[in-house]
């Protein structure tokens, strides 16, 4: 059965998604806008953005940790039809590659274009996502023996490690990260089946203390790449630095929508529409490239012809989702039917 605050949560990390991929409209609007409303929030959001895959891993290990399959049953179910997806898509995105003449026609470039050196750098997700699944059963048994006091030890080598990531940074000391080797397929999937299977606290407290854990890193980390961005690369070090307590601000997020909404009751039509919408997260990730670029298409050619229906490029970039979620309701059965069975 799934859990609505599950679906919550792929909700939100889907939109973290889309705005990930705004580019210069929203996501770097900071080095383009001289509006500072605009520069802070853009700023702000950076981080904010960046959990959107640590949450979409750390749902699956809430709902896959603590199922039983044996190999064949991974390998012959899950994995097939997960790889299935990948040559599908992946084949897709290479067809037009190859109409637009930025693919030549051959095995070998289809087999670099969807596994080696995909070109559409928004689906390197999806391979992330397949080891994880390589590595499900390793996991599995991983958790079984695992107590509260060693899910908070496995915590706690992650926030040293944004610590003294963020240290570094800021100070040119960079740890060494073989020290602290801490894969996003092994910590996410383990910190998201903890958060699930452990109990709320009564009366909020758990909340507030997921809360802080999410509020608390952003107000240290934001201010302080600011200040020290003067002298950095925009697009790299200052990138990297303000993204260094990614896992803490997933655990907060993560834990905060957890005891916010698994603690209250929903009325049956609430709870169904947010299942539906979180049922077409996956979807709108595969579409949504795709989606994008005939959308702005569009819009750039009636812009051009009737420049007062410019206001039309600002809505679709606030009803972005809801074109990707129509899409995916009205596709094919059967690709909906293998993105449902994940």
């Amino acid at each position: 059965m799934k859990k609505t605050y599950i679906e919550c949560l792929r909700i939100i990390a889907i939109i973290l998604v889309i705005y990930n991929h705004t580019r210069e409209l929203g996501f770097t609007l900071y080095q383009y806008t001289s509006d500072a409303c605009s520069y802070y929030l853009s700023v702000f959001m950076i981080p904010v953005c960046k959990t959107a895959v640590p949450i979409f891993l750390m749902i699956s290990g809430a709902t896959l940790l603590g199922k039983k399959e044996d190999y064949r049953q991974l390998f012959s179910g899950r994995i097939a039809r997960y790889v299935g997806i990948i040559l599908f898509w992946g084949t897709l995105q290479y067809l037009r590659y190859v109409r637009t003449g930025k693919a030549g026609v051959s095995v070998r470039n289809w087999w670099n274009n969807i596994y080696s050196s995909p070109k559409l750098e928004t689906y390197w997700y999806l391979y992330l996502y397949l080891g994880f699944l390589l590595l499900l059963p390793l996991l599995r048994k991983a958790v079984s023996g695992m107590t509260d006091k060693d899910y908070r030890y496995l915590f706690g080598l992650s926030c040293v490690s944004s610590i003294l990531s963020m240290i570094g940074h800021f100070s040119g000391c960079f740890i060494n990260y073989s020290v602290f080797l801490l894969p996003s397929v092994f910590l996410y999937p383990i910190l998201g089946y903890w958060i699930d299977n452990a109990l709320n606290s009564p009366h909020g407290k758990d909340a507030r203390k997921y809360g802080l854990a999410a509020i608390l890193p952003l107000c240290v980390i934001v201010p302080v790449s600011l200040i020290f961005a003067r002298d950095t690369d925009w697009n790299g070090d200052f990138m990297e630095a303000i993204q260094c307590f990614t896992p803490i601000v997933s655990f907060g997020i993560f834990g905060f929508i957890k005891c916010t909404v698994a603690g209250h009751p929903h009325s049956a039509r609430l709870k169904k529409a947010i299942l539906a919408v979180g049922d077409t997260a996956f979807g709108i990730y595969l579409t949504e490239d795709m989606i994008r670029n005939q959308a702005i298409k569009f819009i750039i050619y009636i812009c051009k012809r009737f420049p007062y229906c410019s206001f039309i490029y600002a809505i679709n970039i606030c009803s972005r989702g809801d074109i990707c979620i129509h899409y995916e309701e009205n596709s094919c059965r059967f690709v909906k039917h293998m993105l449902h069975r994940l």
